[in-house]
């Protein structure tokens, strides 16, 4: 998976996100938002490595307006908020499926992105 960080600010307000490659992983692009800091990052980070055991009852399931993200011992599935109220009907475009490890790599360097750019 390959994306592309990004800073903008409209009225004071600085968004920080990414912009992948490749449509197929949009869903990263909902992770977008004003309040992220490296401690929230850090937190899902952890609940994705403790989700590695967890059975799909005990998943770990974390939100915003767009996304919804689930993870659990068979890996990582994000949900495409804006696209279900779209009225999006491609599973293809609804969600996006990753390794905890994939997860884990964009959230690092993610982290990063965040602590040089808040």
């Amino acid at each position: 998976m390959k994306y592309k960080f990004y800073k903008e600010e409209i009225a004071g307000l600085i968004t920080l996100g990414a912009l992948p490659e490749e449509e197929k992983f949009n869903a990263i692009f909902r992770l977008s938002s004003h309040d992220w800091t490296p401690k929230k990052n850090q937190v899902i980070v952890d609940e994705i490595e403790r989700s590695k055991t967890r059975k799909k009852e005990e998943e770990y399931i974390w939100a915003n307006e767009d996304v919804t993200l689930y993870a659990n011992e068979h890996g990582v599935f994000l949900i495409d908020e804006i696209a279900i109220r779209h009225g999006e009907k491609n599973s293809e475009k609804l969600g996006l499926e990753l390794t905890h490890e994939e997860f884990i790599s964009f959230m690092k360097d993610f982290k990063k992105f965040i602590e040089e750019n808040q």
